[in-house]
């Protein structure tokens, strides 16, 4: 294994998040995150930008549609249904897959210990009133909604399948309240909630491959915290 493929970065866009200092083959960013992702090839040009977006998420957040087209990804994959690309500025040479809602899931499902169930059970906790919660299971079954992780930590799994190798480092991505670097709004508060119990049944093959920047991340979901340099906090 090369040096530069022993570990392999994952981009969130948590603020204030530190950015490690160290060169990877391959870097993930979620949604917005890819304006990070294209800050840290100004360190490591050689590096490939992976783009994972949420399809609804790229195409009616500008914010998020901005930052990703700004970034140039050398790859982009989309974690839920398809999106046609010809209508956006992207690179000639930009590789384009995508995830159907059900087989993104499917594909979510084997990194936890109760597979397809676990990710059932903790979208539970979506909703905090019983009512809310039963209204909103309904909707997750009767039109297809069910999302199972956030892109964050999809793109945290997806990093893990495809370098099985390689530790992966998280940057940006706490699975906490809070706020993204481009979105003043806590969008994000119940999906982390989801996030926060499906950490706790990833298997442990898995969970022991990675690193946090968040020493909070790092307490909660017993990992690894990266105690090397870093470039600054974003």
């Amino acid at each position: 294994m090369l040096e530069k493929d022993k570990y392999i970065l994952v981009f969130g866009s948590k603020p204030n998040s530190k950015i490690p200092l160290i060169e990877v083959s391959n870097i993930y960013a979620a949604n917005g995150a890819s304006e990070i992702g294209a800050y840290y090839k100004k360190f490591y040009p050689e590096s490939r930008l992976i783009s994972i977006v949420g399809g609804k998420e790229f195409e009616r957040n500008m914010e998020v549609q901005r930052r990703v087209l700004d970034s140039k990804p050398e790859e982009l994959i989309c974690r839920s249904g398809k999106i046609d690309i010809s209508n956006y500025n992207f690179p000639n040479t930009t590789k384009y897959s995508f995830f159907t809602n059900y087989r993104g899931l499917f594909f979510q499902s084997f990194f936890f210990k109760k597979n397809i169930l676990d990710i059932i059970i903790k979208e539970t906790y979506y909703e905090n009133e019983t009512m809310n919660k039963f209204k909103h299971m309904y909707k997750c079954f009767r039109y297809g909604l069910l999302n199972g992780a956030s892109t964050g930590f999809f793109s945290i799994l997806y990093a893990l399948k495809k370098h099985p190798e390689s530790k992966i480092v998280i940057s940006g991505i706490g699975m906490s309240k809070g706020t993204h670097l481009y979105n003043n709004k806590n969008r994000y508060d119940k999906r982390s909630i989801v996030d926060r119990k499906l950490i706790l049944s990833l298997k442990k093959k898995y969970l022991s491959r990675l690193i946090t920047t968040d020493i909070n991340f790092a307490k909660y979901a017993k990992i690894q915290i990266w105690n090397k340099e870093t470039i600054n906090e974003k």
